[in-house]
């Protein structure tokens, strides 16, 4: 990860942001201080462009770089994977930014904390919609969401309460499963000979 080509991230923000980097000695506070505020900088001018690259990238150089998406069971498996997620966590870090777990938290009432966020979605979708002569009519959000706390969960799990497959996606997520042992016990599960033969 660190390793990629400078982007909106450079190389050092990178390694700074998920630890492998810190700073030490006198200077680091002022070091520190830098670091993110030269983060902030990029992501606000890389936001900026994107209304360049919505309105003028060529249809085909937007197909060479989405094309991984559609090219299941090809050797790109795991860059196929990391790109996917990429997207996914680029529309999570906006819908988050601008206030969607408000939404969520309070789904009779979005003026609270999530009109941002479905004003955001609806508006993109619309713009999404004309680049394709579509006329959007409507967009109606409908968002399901029920608090969740890491203690909760393992209280309930320990209790012998049966799980939700959210809550154990949310456990997974959390990194408190070994996913690797959680795979073999689901792997014995499924493929374990019977034991009546």
């Amino acid at each position: 990860m660190a390793s990629r080509k400078n982007a909106m991230l450079t190389t050092e923000d990178r390694r700074w942001l998920t630890g492998d980097k810190e700073y030490e000695g006198e200077h680091a506070k002022q070091q520190r201080y830098q670091r993110r505020k030269d983060i902030r900088e990029r992501v606000w001018n890389s936001v900026l462009d994107f209304t360049i690259l919505f309105e003028h990238l060529d249809d085909d150089q937007c197909e060479a770089i989405f094309e991984l998406l559609a090219a299941e069971g090809t050797s790109k498996t795991g860059e196929r994977e990391s790109f996917a997620n990429g997207v996914r966590d680029a529309l999570a870090f906006f819908l988050y930014n601008v206030g969607v777990t408000g939404l969520m938290r309070d789904a009779t009432s979005p003026a609270k904390g999530g009109a941002a966020a479905e004003q955001f979605v609806t508006d993109a979708l619309t713009r999404a919609g004309r680049k394709d002569d579509l006329l959007v009519n409507q967009v109606h959000l409908d968002i399901e969401a029920t608090p969740a706390s890491l203690s909760d969960i393992l209280a309930d799990l320990e209790a012998g309460e049966e799980l939700s497959a959210g809550e154990l996606q949310y456990l997974i997520e959390s990194g408190t499963v070994d996913v690797t042992e959680l795979q073999g016990c689901i792997r014995d599960q499924l493929f374990a000979e019977d034991t009546d033969e």
